[in-house]
């Protein structure tokens, strides 16, 4: 072979290469993966011995034993086999079987498939280039496996253990395994890894695995249910701490909506009733963060509703009522600061607003919790002292948000001066820290005064009346005369609020 056949020889050679490996390329990138490197190690193999072998048969080279270059005929098949099967596998099995067929085939497989194939070539390629004896070839691993096989009887139970494991598990997998819990990082051909929560590696045998059984919480679905415990004094009936709970598991980020969530009267203990909040994940690598985060939300639901979480029976509470006193006095303070910034409450003197601070609560939501729903009856008026709350509106099956609420707004007035329905749902979009006024710590400062019920009548109808005006961007004296009519009416649903509560009294 002279030189000019031999650069074109070497070129074909490296423009098959090169389309092949193009071609590879060109599948993984619409797939927006990387390709894998083993056909590109392979087809630098290949390249080189079948470039060697070309240079050793051509006429540059005159002193070159006949063996050797048998040896590189040999070097040269193998190469080209060996990089023909790695593009033959990533084409059939991982693009066509894999990708598209969705089938399961472990790595380990695809290697030995690619291996066993090289093998049956290379017994081929020895038979045909140096005319070596197959019955040979073929006893001699035979009698070696046997042998092999005796020596390796526990590495190859692990080794089908871990094929078969592989169609239970996949990597990243969340799993509970020998009581061990953990992400699975790996799966050999001895061995399977698993990330604990501790950050700890643990590795165990594929054949032990297999015995003693696999919990999947990844598959075949993510959803997984968690349960979180709380205790509730008897004083509170079963089914208002399990609508509470209800209504706080549908708050909490990360619990799904579906399945629903339940809720169990689980025992009756010493101290108190036990309850079980059942609720679904879908990410079961937060199942710690959000089982927290159901019981901070319980926490705080319970202390908004008095519903009490009670101490063992054998612990002695007592508190100083100096330092009781002076809390709740500056507790009173911070309620009517907050108070005298309502608009219709600003008729009210200083004395009047100490009494109504004294009947009002401190509330705290979570984001994400409600704090009225729309259509719901409702007799309490919320003020924010901090946090942003959300105001929704539902109709037609779709929900829009309005407005946002901030600190120093309120709402749910016509709710605590009429009783009417609530006219929207209000959820807390941060931690929001509220003051709730009910009908009753209302209704003792009022009685004392029914002349209060006009006036506070006359402010909330002329806020409302220049809110309507603007809207309906109506003249001054249309405006006024919306006041007039309106106050009167405002006004007698008040009383009838009020006085019809009192002579029930």
């Amino acid at each position: 072979m002279n030189l000019g056949t031999l650069v074109g020889a070497i070129l074909a050679v490296l423009a098959c290469a090169a389309v092949l490996l193009v071609c590879l390329t060109y599948v993984f990138t619409r797939r927006g993966k990387p390709a894998p490197a083993l056909p590109f190690y392979a087809g630098a193999v290949g390249v080189f011995f079948v470039v060697s072998s070309l240079v050793g048969h051509s006429s540059l080279v005159t002193s070159v034993p006949h063996l050797v270059r048998a040896c590189l005929d040999v070097a040269a098949w193998l190469g080209a086999s060996f990089f023909l099967f790695t593009v033959l596998d990533t084409f059939i099995i991982g693009e066509w079987l894999i990708e598209r067929g969705q089938r399961y085939i472990p790595d380990i497989v695809r290697q030995l498939l690619i291996g066993a194939e090289v093998v049956v070539a290379g017994v081929v390629i020895l038979w045909l280039v140096m005319g070596i004896n197959l019955v040979a070839l073929v006893a001699l691993p035979t009698v070696a496996a046997a042998m092999v096989g005796v020596a390796l009887k526990d590495t190859l139970t692990r080794f089908f253990s871990g094929i078969e494991l592989g169609k239970i598990v996949k990597v990243g997998d969340w799993v509970t395994v020998l009581d061990r819990e953990g992400v699975v990082t790996h799966i050999g051909m001895e061995h399977v890894s698993l990330l604990t929560r501790a950050h700890d590696v643990v590795s165990l045998p594929n054949d032990l695995v297999i015995q003693s059984g696999v919990t999947n919480f990844t598959r075949p679905t993510t959803t997984h249910f968690c349960n979180v415990f709380v205790d509730a004094a008897y004083r509170t009936p079963p089914e208002q701490v399990c609508a509470t709970l209800l209504e706080t598991a549908a708050a909490v980020s990360g619990v799904l909506p579906d399945p629903k969530p339940n809720a169990f009267v689980n025992a009756f203990n010493e101290s108190a009733i036990q309850y079980r909040i059942k609720f679904p994940i879908g990410d079961f690598s937060q199942r710690d963060s959000i089982e927290s985060a159901m019981r901070t939300y319980i926490w705080h639901a319970f202390a908004r509703k008095g519903i009490e979480i009670p101490f063992p029976q054998r612990v002695l509470h007592q508190t100083a009522n100096g330092d009781f006193a002076a809390s709740n006095r500056h507790a009173v303070e911070r309620i009517m600061g907050q108070l005298m910034a309502v608009d219709f409450l600003a008729t009210l003197d200083t004395k009047q607003i100490g009494v109504l601070a004294e009947g009002a609560r401190w509330e705290l939501y979570l984001p994400g919790e409600r704090i009225v729903r729309q259509g719901d009856p409702g007799e309490v008026l919320y003020v924010i002292v901090s946090g942003t709350a959300d105001v929704r509106l539902e109709q037609g099956g779709l929900t829009t948000t309005v407005t946002t609420l901030e600190a120093g707004k309120f709402f749910g007035e016509m709710s605590l001066l009429t009783g009417e329905p609530r006219s929207a749902t209000v959820l807390a979009a941060t931690q929001l820290s509220v003051i709730a006024v009910g009908k009753q710590a209302l209704l003792q400062v009022v009685q004392e005064d029914r002349r209060l019920i006009e006036r506070i009548g006359e402010v909330v109808a002329r806020r409302q009346a220049a809110t309507s005006a603007a809207k309906a961007q109506l003249s001054r004296d249309a405006a006024a005369l919306s006041v007039v009519t309106h106050t009167r009416s405002l006004v007698e649903r008040i009383q009838s609020f009020f006085w019809g509560t009192c002579k029930t009294k």
